[in-house]
């Protein structure tokens, strides 16, 4: 039976409440799914419908969808994320469980299964690849860029629209082009309306710099510690197809295994979101 979607979940983490959709049943194979950049839990509604036997808590990252922003003396640094994933397992009392993850997910996917490797069983990466190293070097630039920028954002207000369809668009003609249908999933749970007209209600702090980005040698320490068993998909249309540089860092986790899909960075969200389910599913089982 292919599995559906349950209900709404809350989670109480550090003073953050993370949302969450949950799909499938208790006893099934458990995952926790991540999203990308600036989207949402809804960015795996078309493809789960395609799969069966597992239960799924898909995530609103902090400061993405209906999930608490961070305060203002924190941060969107990734390696944040690793413990309020783990604590969301830990509320759901799974001790081993596997990652799904997509581009920005992906990518703290990777990190969490090198920081807990006795507790994730699988790693489902779809078009996010290890972080670009950082030089030791451009620590004190890269902190300095990062306390500008989230004092910029911090105070910006996101962009408003007319309408509903308006933010939409926005989202079909961004940065990353979307399909009308995904992008449209995508505004229905991270789309809110103020005074002002209608807007994404995502922290503005997310399009600013991290404080701290890893060097090579703290990257391999994560990427050589997985032991579970991992599955990346690489969109073959896709605009962040990995450099020479992230390429050769797939050595650090030799039983990856990887496999090209026709399909823009949204895959799982667009036309090939069936394709791309079979495929995990068969890896997940």
């Amino acid at each position: 039976m292919p599995i559906e979607f349950i209900r709404e979940r809350n989670f109480e983490v550090n003073g953050l409440t993370l949302t969450a959709k949950e799909w499938g049943r208790s006893g099934s194979i458990p995952v926790i799914a991540l999203h990308g950049w600036l989207d949402n839990a809804a960015t795996y509604d078309r493809m789960l419908p395609f799969m069966e036997n597992l239960h799924v808590i898909a995530l609103d990252l902090a400061g993405h969808g209906r999930s608490s922003h961070r305060s203002m003396d924190s941060s969107y640094d990734i390696w944040i994320d690793i413990g309020e994933v783990i604590a969301v397992a830990d509320q759901m009392g799974w001790e081993r469980f596997a990652l799904l993850g997509h581009s920005r997910g992906a990518v703290i996917s990777g990190l969490i299964a090198g920081t807990f490797p006795d507790r994730i069983t699988q790693v489902a990466l779809i078009d996010g690849y290890v972080p670009m190293p950082h030089d030791a070097d451009n620590a004190a630039k890269q902190v300095m860029k990062a306390i500008r920028e989230n004092k910029r954002f911090g105070g910006a207000s996101p962009t408003h629209f007319p309408d509903f369809d308006r933010a939409i668009q926005a989202r079909v003609n961004g940065f990353v082009p979307l399909q009308l249908e995904a992008a449209t999933l995508l505004a229905n749970r991270g789309v809110a309306e103020g005074p002002r007209g209608y807007y994404w209600a995502n922290d503005q702090r997310l399009k600013a710099a991290s404080f701290v980005k890893f060097s090579k040698e703290h990257l391999e320490g994560f990427f050589t510690a997985i032991i579970a068993r991992v599955l990346l998909i690489q969109a073959e249309n896709s605009a962040f197809s990995p450099d020479r540089q992230q390429s050769e860092l797939f050595g650090w986790v030799p039983h990856m295994q990887i496999q090209k899909m026709p399909g823009s960075h949204h895959l799982h969200l667009e036309d090939e979101a069936e394709q791309v389910a079979k495929t995990i599913q068969e890896f997940f089982v």
